[in-house]
């Protein structure tokens, strides 16, 4: 694992860590998603019983548990790693009706985070209040992921209309229950009448996955914070897919 010592060390790992979409272990499940518009108590039986509803915010730790060998060192103290992954995810979640879950026996298996432009989040006082206590090294940290993901959000931000919607966070926990979840939420979308779904992520993902599967590339751009650290450009992509 990087050195966390220092501050390059954190700034470097915060690079590939806060992409509009995460990795996740299950290729086939991981980069698909769609919101819709629903009843904020909406409710859906699948075939193999499993549970589709909205996201209880009281799982954002079962994520956090997840995604924290992904997003954070392992050097890190374990409070700290806790508070960097949350960080991630709170940007990304908003108090609407378009965050849905699928859980089995009080166990999350996936989530999905998505975003009309109209929506709204306390993120940023979040952090603030938030990470108070922490010494400077780490607000540094934080203020540089921070910087990034809103920085990206606003580039979806500025291409979307009323009537299309953004994909903010994808995860599966369990293999398969991702694809059920993507099916039924993305049939619901299209009988709402989204027009398209944006998002965004970099070089450290699976890019060029999104054009094999229909999506359209309508940014490419060059990072510099990130890309003036290690001499290397760290590119940038959104895309855009009609629904």
């Amino acid at each position: 694992n990087p050195n966390p010592a220092g501050l390059q060390s954190l700034t470097l790992w915060a690079k590939g860590l806060v992409s509009g979409l995460q990795v996740v272990p299950y290729v086939e499940d991981k980069r698909l998603a769609a919101g819709v518009q629903v009843l904020p108590n909406f409710c859906y039986n699948t075939p193999m019983n499993n549970v589709i509803s909205s996201f209880n915010i009281n799982n954002l730790s079962q994520i956090v548990e997840f995604v924290k060998p992904m997003w954070t060192f392992s050097g890190w103290e374990d409070s700290f790693r806790n508070f960097y992954a949350e960080t991630i995810l709170r940007n990304n979640y908003f108090k609407n009706d378009l965050a849905f879950q699928i859980m089995e026996e009080n166990q999350l298996c996936s989530a999905m985070f998505l975003q009309r432009l109209s929506d709204k989040n306390d993120f940023e006082q979040w952090l603030l209040k938030n990470s108070a206590n922490f010494d400077e090294q780490k607000k540094e940290s934080l203020k540089l992921c921070a910087e990034y993901l809103l920085y990206m959000d606003s580039k979806v931000h500025h291409l979307m209309t009323k009537d299309d919607i953004k994909l903010s966070l994808f995860v599966g926990l369990k293999k398969g229950s991702g694809k059920i979840l993507f099916e039924k939420i993305w049939q619901l979308l299209k009988s709402s009448g989204y027009k398209n779904m944006y998002l965004w992520t970099d070089c450290e993902c699976n890019w060029e996955w999104y054009i094999k599967n229909g999506f359209t590339l309508v940014e490419e751009s060059v990072y510099k914070k990130f890309s003036e650290l290690d001499g290397e450009e760290y590119k940038t992509y959104v895309f855009k897919k009609t629904i």
